[in-house]
């Protein structure tokens, strides 16, 4: 069912647009609050504050063979606009390393998470937070294509194959971006920042729908608004302080979140309900939001899936019970 905020229209959808703005480029400790008030702001507007720009795609195909990107885009609000020719699908993820942190250590840091060894895993993971800045990604097949929004500033953005990283860490597959100039935006509650605003009718779009990634009591988990539709695009906000993806997971329909759980428990036999390959976003770090689009999404039944482990216990997030079902029209 959909919330309050996601039945009216153009403010529901300036309110999303403000919510991406403000909490990406806020940052953490800002999020909560700055992404509040713009998107009040923005809902009571009607949008107008928000700006009649909207970013220039970069185009990424990623195949067997590696990555093909141009070699400098415009900073600011980022489009990236994923591909791939590869029935196996690829995951592409972009992140920046922390000043004075290198591509080589993320990297390392990063096999260490992808291990499969809760020691090392933790701590691979939670290097990887406190090392880089992650801006998401997009895990496409040959009839899904995505595009994935977020605000970056000027410089150096590393893309990774991140599917081919996992069958082989010693030998990463990545591309470099640059990003220069960019546009520095105020939002509506004075918030200051690079980027430039999508508008409520520009070709990026605006977000249909809300995934929200958070801590609760019983573990790290998806809070979802409005996600019924094949044809939405998806607003994801990681509003936790543990880095967190969302793939968007084909199963049988009948599936249920209690069934799910139940095989990662052991509890039940046989493999997960999987019918198809996954699509999705790839990991954003603690307090940045990424507007996703897919195209040619088959409508069904789906489950939310975050596989980043745990930084203390290495488990991956989904075992924990990050995953819900939604069914798609």
């Amino acid at each position: 069912m959909r919330t309050a905020l996601l039945k009216h229209g153009p403010r529901a959808a300036a309110a999303l647009t403000a919510l991406v703005l403000a909490a990406s480029l806020g940052g953490p400790a800002a999020a909560g609050t700055a992404a509040g008030t713009a998107a009040d702001s923005a809902a009571a507007t009607g949008g107008a504050d928000l700006g009649r720009w909207a970013p220039v795609p970069v185009d990424v195909k990623v195949t067997a063979s590696g990555i093909k990107a141009p070699l400098s885009a415009r900073a600011g609000l980022v489009s990236f606009r994923v591909t791939t020719d590869d029935p196996n699908g690829h995951l592409l993820q972009a992140f920046r390393p922390h000043p004075g942190v290198s591509a080589d250590q993320v990297l390392a840091d990063l096999a260490k998470a992808v291990s499969h060894q809760p020691v090392p895993t933790a701590e691979g993971i939670a290097a990887v937070r406190d090392r880089a800045e992650l801006f998401g990604g997009a895990q496409v097949t040959p009839s899904v294509a995505e595009t994935f929004t977020t605000p970056v500033g000027a410089g150096e953005v590393v893309l990774l194959d991140f599917s081919a990283f996992l069958a082989d860490p010693a030998h990463p597959v990545t591309r470099t971006l640059r990003l220069y100039g960019g546009r520095t935006y105020e939002a509506p509650d004075g918030t200051i920042g690079t980027g430039s605003p999508i508008s409520a009718d520009g070709p990026a779009g605006v977000a249909g729908s809300l995934v929200l990634e958070r801590d609760t009591a019983d573990g790290p988990r998806f809070e979802v608004h409005g996600l019924d539709r094949a044809g939405d695009s998806i607003l994801v906000h990681n509003a936790s302080d543990e880095l967190h993806e969302m793939a968007l997971q084909p199963v049988a329909p009948g599936t249920t979140d209690a069934q799910i759980q139940a095989v990662f428990d052991r509890a039940a036999p046989g493999p997960l309900p999987y019918t198809g390959r996954p699509v999705g976003a790839g990991i954003v770090s603690p307090g940045r939001s990424v507007l996703l689009e897919t195209r040619n999404l088959p409508p069904g039944t789906y489950v939310l899936l975050c596989f980043v482990p745990d930084d203390v216990t290495g488990l991956p997030h989904a075992i924990k019970g990050m995953h819900q079902v939604v069914v798609l029209t």
